[in-house]
């Protein structure tokens, strides 16, 4: 399971160091970029998981091409992800079109967030503002995934 929140910053190569505890719980040296749920944010995951879970959740029928909201999170979500690699040192280069569109940019801060299953990649300043603005308290939340 990943978990945790890390702040980490972007090299000037528009590299990212992943904490050593993600890694581990990552265990797989390639992974999977794609944007992120909340449309503001990127996510990393192993390939095994984007492939077998992930998108299989997206794809679930086998006429997911004939609904017009399926097609458009495959265009979203599954049409930009890219497979990466880590380096030795457990740093990854997201690619530049998916770093600029996410404000991920060379020299900035960078929140990742372990969400069990992936990795959400966050401009730092964009995360604050959205933590900020999460009016729901946890509890509420709670509540509602109680009566799901």
């Amino acid at each position: 399971m990943i978990t945790g929140i890390y702040s980490t910053n972007v090299d000037e190569k528009g590299r990212i160091l992943l904490p050593s505890r993600m890694r581990q719980a990552l265990q797989s040296q390639e992974l999977v970029v794609l944007p992120g749920l909340d449309e503001n944010h990127l996510m990393l995951m192993t390939p095994s998981y984007f492939e077998d879970r992930f998108s299989q959740a997206v794809l679930s029928s086998d006429t997911a091409m004939f609904d017009s909201r399926k097609r458009s999170l495959i265009r979203r979500l599954i049409a930009p992800a890219v497979y990466i690699e880590q380096d030795a040192s457990g740093r990854i280069n997201i690619p530049l079109n998916l770093r600029e569109k996410f404000s991920v940019v060379a020299k900035c801060e960078v929140t990742l967030v372990g969400t069990g299953f992936a990795i959400e990649v966050w401009n730092s300043d964009i995360y604050n503002k959205a933590m900020e603005d999460e009016s729901e308290s946890i509890s509420s939340l709670a509540d509602k995934l109680g009566s799901m």
